[in-house]
């Protein structure tokens, strides 16, 4: 039978009173949270009198046939009837009866979550209230009684009152919703034991409680009882319990400690490679030896020791001695290494020919043939060492050179690159199937734009930037130069920096010396020393400065903390090591020429390999380099700094920042001061919520410097900025987007390397269209809009007075446009067009509210003027480097390279410039590929400006475009007087992408010949309510889809006013019933106050924090009384998800078998959850419990956190709903994108936003609806279990010597049980207008 997880905490009277009338007694209700046990006894009915006495009382109503029973508070007891006890047999089974109805009530209770919302409803067994009353002496207690057996069983009693017959409205909403839901999927809710054992796998081991105590009264009259046999048996179950408890937490312990030594091997084979690596490029090979031979004797020392078991650690060694030829330490090292069962691979004998080639040795052929015949007796092929190994330099061409010492006819042998797809999903776009669906791939983004050979100057233009590190690009907030404070400011400024200079690099080389000093007195194998020597000392001194920059042009009440700054420092300590290396290795020389090659076909398209195929851009790149393997390899295994070690670089760094740097505080004082050097900077203890940040912050008088000199130039990082070359595509995990500056391809925190080890070891196919997804983004080029360029300049630096002058506009009419008042001279801004102001621009009298008089007013007045400046100055600064940015591109065309998050979704590497912007950023881009607008392209941009609007989400698209015919004189206008006509354009969601839209609009109309247009303008096409999308057509839920859009409608729907409805009628019932909430929120129900929570549902959204979304959407309005705001957005959250689960059936079973799959992954397997995206990325949720150890010395070889730490449950289970959908519309973008690349259209995504030319969006509407029904097509969930099995679920045996069998059954159970789908039909999507639009 199936069984359902009833909670008591949740009956109402009337329920309750309803479940007391019936067959069924009270006492029956254990059976519903408990397993029926064998030769259980039958319980008794319950006297029908006692019964209406109970629900009299729970009524309020009088009593007058029987006697008062006392009951305590809200507690009522459920009663269990004993009839006259005959002898103390009876007796005795009575009491057993009763303590196991007890038992099973308070074991269910530890079980149940309690709600709050419900607390003045708790129906309780309490254990102190028994009934005492002599029943009938008429009637006995039969057990065996036939009237007993035949009444219906408590399942059945429980769904024919509340489920079956009564109208639902007359019940708690939720409370059958939930029994609702567990019925349609069948699913079986956890007995009382499962769910004590998943408590004690969470960790959460239950107290244990005196459930069995009797009242004095019982007591007194059960004396003769064998009362010592059931203190036994209780003491007999508790120590079981403590006995299972123990031994859970004792595997627990023994898994997280295997895993943690997996880990803390793993982190120390990374820190030795990538140290070793270090010393080897060092020449310091003696001191490589005698690490790796310290740490070989510390494994024999113990069993706890961690042993060096990666041949990549012993390989770099070798190639280390084989440079210099020496032969006898080769041997050695062998030796060593099958002393150490080390297994070898080609890379070693490709070392081992090198030394022996570079050696002195008089027969060289002997000792190549001893080797030769060493390694194909471990299946090792000569051609392996050609094929399979990376080299360096002129490693390659020695290694060769010694293989034809022993066949000089030898040609080294290289198999073909694997360039097509294996995902299903992309039959059509691979290379045999039609070539009509590739053709698109030879169509070229830039040949009328920019020759070839511009287009290679590009490239060494873009590969210098990266060797420096930064560009500089010039500061648009523009000061008067001839002005001669300024010019006082620039002359101290650049005298204290060249002072500066020369003391870092005296501080450089005194604490290099002192660090030597120590590494050789320490007794660590590993130090700090070698890290600092990879730089000459002013490469040091620049990094030093530019940090110092950094510091003083941060925000006055916000930096990133110590560590992290010592961090980012020493990373890019690092990216200037890597960038030596690659000059040094013959990495970047090979890159360069690679490149070149790839940016002639970028410009041509024209086949490469003499087969006339079609290819894509990584296609591209692997045949390239496939085709010129002479020299360096450009997949050579690079073992990064571990981040400890970075973060020891910086701290070393920062040191000489904080303690030498200083600077004079007298130097601005006009009488004659002595010189006072103070620190530069100092330290600054910030309180952050519970914690103290630690932060650096530079002293006043050096602030004041700074800003009064006003530096012309602004520096950015290079790989933080748009390329002025194509995006180097993506052809692995490592090898993309920049071309020497390393980008991670996911996004992921440092301390966790699950998901980055799954993609190095997934086979390289597999991860193809994901790579090819980001290529296809980042081969789009850019130009930058410059008439919305500047125009936003324009506003960003005229004051108020120029605005007012230009707009002429009154000084009455000034506060229309909410232009804030700001200091003479300074720069300007628009609150209304979302340009920020700067701080002196904020009115200070509007925080002059009530009485300023008193010492803690002006305190809180203070305090909050300087938070408003400090959130002002922030902005400004953001608009600030954004429009610098943009400015410094405005006549390039430039390209963005693409990176993604663990989830799949795709972000642009530049933050300051890309189309992930806001409304202001958006609008300054256009595509650098112009084409015609054609037959349809001007209605598309009608549209465009209608739907940026967002005024007109209801109307269909032929009412748009008559709209914007009707107004076409306001666009017009707009076009033409942005800031002095009309300014229709500013009443718009997204003003200045309207305008930008108005700009092209009037620019297609007045060309002559709208169809021939030249166009470059994006039309973007937006899905509505995307993640519900993708839940309906999950679930097949026919309403839901049709609320979405997936369903073909005449006009679009808007979910979020259907859902407001349903809240609207319930509202309106609950009324007429009096419910008070109901009748203050008449007139209140509004699109805009449940549209964040229908919004943020499919985000996994919890009550809690989705009546806080709707209490401050009710605080806006203000007609709303402020004293009822808590309580009705408590009412409103509840029928809002009554709503949602109304019209979305199936979408909220899918989200609570997510949820409830990730419960038990996270708490009884003790992992985080995973799966594989339908494109082939592996996801892993990145929660743990705890943070990282504090320990950041070089020897503590700590484990990643995900090697160490259980995950956390409830970030586990609210995350995976959300994730899984974020996936999926990841998906379904990358889709979109490689089918229109396919075909020739430019494509461009904002997650779920995707762009076009005006003329293509009809073919990428069709492609974009072809790819959704095609992904759903698949059986996802079905899919998705078998792979949650797959992972996570547990053989039989297993089971059986498990301690914990309920919680691994149910585990088992629960993975398998996918929720049924509705009768939606996902092919109607094809005809879906409104679908994306």
């Amino acid at each position: 039978m199936t069984e359902l997880k009833v909670s008591i905490s949740k009956l109402r009277a009337a329920q309750l009173s309803k479940l007391a009338s019936s067959s069924l007694s009270l006492g029956q209700l254990h059976q519903l949270t408990s397993k029926p046990q064998k030769n259980q006894m039958t319980v008794a009915e319950v006297d029908s009198e006692l019964l209406e006495s109970v629900k009299e009382k729970i009524l309020n109503k009088s009593i007058s046939k029987v006697r008062e029973i006392n009951l305590e508070d809200d507690k009522c007891a459920l009663i269990f009837t004993g009839q006259k006890m005959t002898n103390v047999e009876d007796s005795l089974k009575t009491k057993q009866t009763i303590d196991m109805i007890k038992e099973s009530y308070y074991n269910f209770r530890k079980a149940t979550l309690y709600d709050q919302k419900l607390k003045n409803l708790r129906y309780a067994i309490n254990e102190g209230l028994f009934q005492e009353f002599a029943p009938p002496t008429s009637r006995s207690l039969d057990l065996n009684d036939d009237s007993i057996s035949q009444q219906k069983g408590p399942h059945a009693v429980f769904r024919e009152l509340f489920v079956d017959h009564m109208p639902i409205d007359n019940y708690d909403q939720e409370f059958m919703m939930h029994i609702s839901r567990m019925q349609t999927r069948g699913m079986p809710c956890p007995t009382l034991e499962e769910m004590y054992d998943e408590q004690i796998s969470h960790n959460e081991i239950p107290e244990n409680r005196e459930d069995v105590d009797f009242v004095q009264e019982e007591t007194e009259n059960i004396k003769n009882l064998k009362i010592k046999k059931i203190k036994q048996k209780i003491a007999k179950k508790k120590a079981l319990k403590k006995k299972r408890k123990a031994e859970k937490e004792n595997e627990m312990k023994n898994d997280m400690s295997e895993l943690e030594k997996q880990g803390k091997q793993e982190a120390l084979h990374k820190l030795l490679l990538a140290h070793l690596q270090l010393l080897t490029s060092l020449d310091m090979l003696s001191e490589s030896q005698q690490i790796l031979q310290y740490y070989q004797s510390q494994s024999k020392k113990s069993a706890d020791n961690i042993k060096v078991t990666d041949v990549k650690i012993y390989n770099v060694v070798l190639h280390g001695l084989g440079s210099k030829g020496n032969y006898n330490k080769v041997c050695d090292l062998l030796s060593q290494m099958e002393e150490e069962q080390i297994q070898v691979n080609a890379q070693t004998y490709a070392a081992v020919f090198e030394c022996i080639e570079r050696s002195g040795a008089s027969d060289k052929v002997a000792l190549l043939k001893k080797h030769f015949d060493s390694m194909t007796k471990k299946g090792i092929l000569l051609n392996d060492l050609m094929e399979k190994t990376k080299f360096i330099k002129d490693q390659r061409d020695v290694v060769l050179k010694a293989i034809r010492r022993l066949n000089p006819s030898y040609d080294p042998q290289y198999a073909q690159p694997d360039l097509d797809y294996v995902c299903p999903l992309l039959e059509n776009l691979k290379l045999d199937s039609d070539p009509k669906y590739r053709e698109g791939l030879r169509e070229s983004h830039i040949k009328e734009l920019l020759t070839v050979e511009e287009l290679k100057q590009r490239a060494k233009k873009q590969l210098d930037i990266e060797v420096k590190g930064e560009i500089e690009v010039t500061n648009i907030d523009v000061k008067d130069e001839t002005l001669n404070s300024l010019k006082f400011y620039r002359e101290k400024l650049q005298e204290t920096e060249n002072e500066w200079k020369e003391v870092i690099r005296e501080a450089l080389i005194r604490n290099l010396s002192a660090l030597k000093s120590q590494s050789y007195a320490s007794h660590y194998a590993i130090t700090l020393y070698p890290y600092l020597k990879v730089l000459e000392v002013d490469q040091f001194v620049h990094l030093i400065m530019a940090e110092i920059r950094k510091l003083i042009d941060g925000s006055e009440t916000f930096s990133p903390t110590l560590k992290l700054l010592q961090r980012d420092l020493g990373l890019q300590v690092y990216q200037k090591y890597q960038i030596e290396q690659y000059r040094k290795n013959g990495v970047m020389e090979k890159i360069e020429k690679l490149y070149d090659k790839y940016c002639e076909w970028y410009h041509e398209r024209n086949s490469i390999d003499n087969t006339d195929r079609a290819y894509n851009p990584r296609q591209v790149w692997q045949i390239l380099a496939h085709q010129n393997r002479e020299g360096a390899s450009l997949d050579i295994e690079e073992a990064p700094w571990p981040m400890e070690m970075r973060q020891n670089i910086g701290k070393f760094l920062y040191n000489i920042i904080i303690n030498d740097v200083k600077i004079n505080v007298n130097m601005f004082k006009t009488k004659a001061a002595k010189l006072k050097k103070l620190p530069a900077v100092y330290k600054v203890h910030r309180p952050w919520g519970r914690l103290v940040r630690l932060e650096i912050k530079p002293h006043p008088v050096l602030a004041r410097l700074w800003h009064g000199a006003a530096w012309p130039g602004l520096r950015m990082r290079a790989q933080l900025v748009p390329m002025f070359s194509p995006t180097a595509p993506w052809v692995n995990t490592t090898l993309g987007a920049y071309l020497i500056n390393g980008t991670p391809l996911l996004r992921l925190p440092f301390y966790v390397v699950q998901q980055m080890k799954q993609l190095e070891t997934a086979p390289p196919p597999t991860l193809y269209p994901l790579l090819d997804s980001l290529n296809q983004l980042g081969e789009v080029p850019w130009v930058i809009n410059q008439p919305i360029l500047d125009l936003q300049l324009q506003v960003f630096r005229s004051t108020e007075a120029k605005r007012g002058a230009h707009l002429n506009i009154k000084k009455k009419e000034i506060a229309k446009f909410k232009f804030m008042p700001y200091e003479a001279g300074r720069s300007g801004g628009s609150r209304q067009l979302d340009i920020p102001q700067p701080p002196s621009a904020l009115d200070t009298t509007q925080f002059d509210v009530g009485d300023t008089s008193s010492k803690a007013s002006a305190f809180r007045r203070r305090l909050a003027v300087n938070r408003a400046r400090a959130e002002m100055y922030s902005l400004w600064c953001d608009a600030l480097y954004k429009l610098s940015l943009a400015n410094h591109y405005r006549n390039d065309i430039f390209w963005l390279p693409h990176n993604m998050d663990f989830r799949g979704r795709v972000y642009a590497c530049s933050p300051h410039l890309s189309q992930l912007g806001a409304d202001s950023a958006r609008a300054l881009m256009l595509f650098a590929k112009k084409r015609k607008l054609g037959k349809h392209g001007l209605k598309w941009l009608k549209l465009h400006a209608m739907n940026l609007t967002g005024t007109m989400k209801k109307c269909t698209l032929d009412e748009r475009l008559a709209y914007a015919d009707s107004i076409m004189d306001k666009i017009l206008d707009s076009a033409d007087r942005p800031l002095d006509g009309e300014k229709w354009w500013v009443e718009s969601e997204e003003p200045w992408q309207t305008l930008a839209c108005c700009k092209e609009i009037a620019n297609a109309i007045r060309s002559g010949n709208p169809e021939e247009y030249l166009c470059s303008f994006p039309v973007h096409q937006d899905g509505s309510c995307n993640g519900l999308q993708h839940y309906a057509a999950l679930g097949g839920d026919e309403g839901g889809a049709a609320a979405v859009n997936l369903a073909p409608l005449d006009r679009p729907q808007d979910v979020y006013a259907a859902i407001a409805a349903l809240v609207e009628e319930r509202r309106a019932r609950d009324a007429e019933n009096g419910v008070q909430a109901a009748l203050v929120l008449e007139s209140f129900v509004r699109r805009k106050v449940i549209k964040q929570t229908v919004m943020t549902t499919v985000y996994g959204v919890t009550k809690f924090g989705a009546r806080l979304q709707i209490a401050k959407q009710l605080k806006d309005i203000d007609e709303f009384p402020k004293d009822q705001v808590w309580a009705c957005s408590n009412y409103l959250t509840a029928k809002t998800f009554e709503s949602l689960g109304e019209m979305f059936t199936s979408t909220k079973l899918i989200q609570d078998w997510f949820t409830e799959c990730a419960k038990v992954i996270s708490g009884v397997c003790g992992e985080s959850v995973e799966w594989v995206t339908p494109l082939g990325l592996p996801v892993v949720q990145p929660y743990y419990r705890r943070g990282l150890s504090s320990s950041t010395t070089p020897t503590a070889h700590n484990a990643p956190l995900d090697h160490q730490q259980r995950p956390c449950t409830t970030k586990q289970r609210n995350a995976f709903p959300p994730n899984f959908i974020h996936s999926l519309d990841s998906t379904h973008m990358m889709l979109t994108g490689l089918a229109c690349a396919a075909r020739g259209l430019v494509f461009v995504s904002v997650h779920d936003c995707f762009w076009t030319h005006p003329d293509t969006v009809d073919s990428m509407n069709k492609i974009c609806r072809e790819q959704f029904v095609a992904l759903h097509s698949r059986p996802l969930l079905d899919e998705l279990s078998d792979f949650l099995v797959k992972r996570y679920s547990y053989s039989t045996k297993e089971i059986e010597e498990s301690n914990n069998i309920a919680p691994k059954k149910r585990l088992n159970n629960l993975l398998r049980k996918v929720p049924t789908k509705g009768s939606f039909k996902l092919e109607s999507v094809l005809d879906s207008v409104y679908f994306f639009s």
